[in-house]
């Protein structure tokens, strides 16, 4: 039996953030989202504690969302949703009260951290937030240069009790960086693969392609894997951690191994 498509990443709420910009477009992509196979999602807009509270973030989340939901051309897509939120990542997430930006009946919160400068503090702060009782997934990792260039710095996440995911282009586009991002998967230190989806031009619904890509890269055994983890969180379900045996990563003469 095939396994459902859920993605745990998506910016398609109307008007919320650099996403969907009104109704029409959100629905638009969730068409495409439910032709591609997927039939579950959560709602993910972007989050900086800098810039706005969690008292007003979620206020403007449950008008978006209510605008999309209460829509008959919604319902009529047929697609399963929960809410969460993509957090931007500062050293006092884990003196936060996050319980709203968690998956809907979840403990699970998605931190997006810097691209380029590794922000100091991230053991201590998701070791915080582990111990508040949040399970953090760390968005795209492909995207964080210090970690394709040492893979253990995402390995002391996950062996901290983070999880990870890559968004679906980082298999489609072949990069450089395409073999470190096998890698990832090989070794345990990534769970999930997303859309990431904000536009039709820009990041579009794309899960189909990615996992038809990631069983030609890597195998069924990867994609299944991922699909079924990316339900268990849509439910929320505890990942069992053995299962995505997790390995250190080892460099021998310069390579990773």
């Amino acid at each position: 039996m095939a396994i459902k498509k859920a993605d745990i990443h998506c910016h398609i709420l109307p008007g919320i953030d650099d996403g969907a910009k009104n109704t029409e477009v959100s629905l638009e992509l969730l068409r495409e989202h439910r032709n591609q196979g997927v039939e579950k999602v959560i709602f993910t807009p972007h989050f900086n504690s800098d810039k706005i509270s969690v008292e007003e973030f979620s206020a403007k989340r449950a008008q978006s969302a209510e605008l999309l939901t209460s829509m008959k051309e919604f319902k009529d897509i047929g697609i399963e949703y929960k809410l969460g939120a993509e957090i931007y990542y500062t050293i006092n997430l884990g003196e936060l009260d996050l319980s709203n930006l968690c998956f809907s009946g979840s403990d699970y919160v998605l931190v997006e951290l810097p691209t380029q400068a590794r922000p100091h503090g991230m053991k201590r702060t998701f070791g915080n937030m582990i111990r508040n009782g949040y399970i953090p997934i760390i968005a795209h990792v492909e995207r964080y240069s210090y970690m394709l260039k040492n893979p253990n710095e995402l390995y002391d996440l996950i062996d901290l009790g983070c999880l990870a995911h890559i968004n679906a282009e980082a298999l489609i586009q072949k990069t450089k960086a395409t073999s470190m991002i096998c890698y990832f998967v090989r070794h345990g230190l990534v769970h999930f693969m997303c859309s990431d989806c904000h536009s039709r031009h820009r990041r579009p619904p794309n899960l189909k392609q990615g996992f038809e890509e990631m069983r030609s890269l890597l195998g069924d055994k990867y994609a299944d894997r991922f699909l079924s983890n990316a339900n268990d969180v849509f439910n929320a379900q505890t990942i069992n951690p053995e299962i995505n045996n997790l390995k250190k990563p080892k460099n021998m003469f310069g390579v990773w191994i």
